[in-house]
């Protein structure tokens, strides 16, 4: 009787152990349905750019249509050019969110990685690009200088250009790391070049700062915008360091000043979002050059020291 008693004990238990994998199997279609999610915001995102240039070309006031049909969501997306750009911002959070479910459910695998990447390239490459464009026929359109590769004026190819080198240089970017990550030593504490949802969010959060700015601020961004693409373009296929935001300021144990001034930002943020976002934003472009730049002067000081970067040993002194 009590033998019987512990066989059927340790059924239960055998069961209780085997039940949580069997659980997290049946979600591990869940990073996939974050990774669709970021592609078809993407896809949704190039949709609201086509759209403004429709009105644009149909003579409709942009001021008189409604986003998504909802007074609502008008105060926080006023055009179809922001809605776009914070359609956006929303793949780039599904596209944060689905490597860690991937990671929580123990689902990672390479048709994930694939995946993943397939999805950026159409939203933090193709549809940025596109956004600008919109953007700046918008701005461009009572000049008829119009962003073209056959425009006869340089300020539209020159626009069209830096459009397209940004398309070109994000796949360069997600394929590079594609290879890089499949390697053995492969440092995960940080990136090499910038990422390209950093890339996406600068373009996006200009054209969501332009929609509340004075008629002077949005000249400037007008003017700002194909350069700020070649440089975000040219970053992402650098080799200046950039830490992983998340591990870096959200993750783990940290400071408590630096969670002092996490309150702060986030209180700032809430009065001022679009400004806000748009520090942050270009305060973590920057990161990398002015890091690479102190390293630099760091190795210029001391020329006899080797600055390595995280993840790579120093060589060897050979013995006398």
């Amino acid at each position: 009787m009590h033998v019987m008693i512990r066989v059927i004990g340790n059924r239960s238990r055998i069961g209780r152990v085997r039940r949580g994998p069997r659980r997290l199997k049946s979600l591990a279609f869940v990073p996939t349905l974050f990774t669709l999610g970021n592609l078809v915001c993407g896809f949704a995102a190039i949709h609201f750019a086509l759209r403004a240039m429709f009105d644009l070309g149909a003579g409709v006031d942009a001021s008189l249509s409604l986003t998504l049909r909802s007074v609502q969501l008008e105060r926080i997306l006023p055009s179809f050019l922001s809605a776009g750009a914070g359609l956006i911002l929303l793949g780039m959070l599904l596209d944060a969110f689905d490597g860690v479910v991937a990671r929580v459910t123990r689902s990672t695998t390479d048709f994930g990685g694939q995946l993943d990447s397939l999805a950026d390239i159409v939203t933090m490459g193709v549809a940025p690009a596109v956004l600008m464009v919109a953007f700046m026929t918008k701005e461009l359109a009572g000049e008829s200088i119009l962003p073209s590769p056959i425009s006869p004026y340089f300020w539209g190819r020159f626009t069209w250009v830096s459009a397209a080198v940004y398309v070109a240089f994000a796949a360069i970017r997600l394929a590079r790391y594609n290879v890089e990550h499949a390697r053995a030593d492969f440092d995960h504490r940080m990136f090499r070049g910038l990422p390209s949802p950093g890339a996406a969010i600068t373009l996006a959060t200009l054209v969501i700062v332009q929609e509340q700015a004075e008629p002077g601020l949005r000249y400037a961004i007008m003017c700002a915008m194909p350069f700020v693409a070649l440089a975000t373009a040219s970053l992402m296929v650098s080799r200046m360091p950039y830490k992983r935001f998340y591990r870096a300021y959200l993750v783990g144990r940290k400071p408590f000043g630096q969670f002092v001034a996490l309150v702060l930002l986030l209180a700032v943020f809430a009065s001022h979002p679009a400004l806000t976002l748009l520090v942050v934003v270009f305060w973590y472009v920057l990161s990398g050059p002015v890091e690479s730049l102190i390293r630099y002067l760091r190795q210029r000081a001391a020329p006899g020291l080797r600055d390595s970067s995280p993840g790579e040993a120093q060589p060897r002194r050979k013995l006398a």
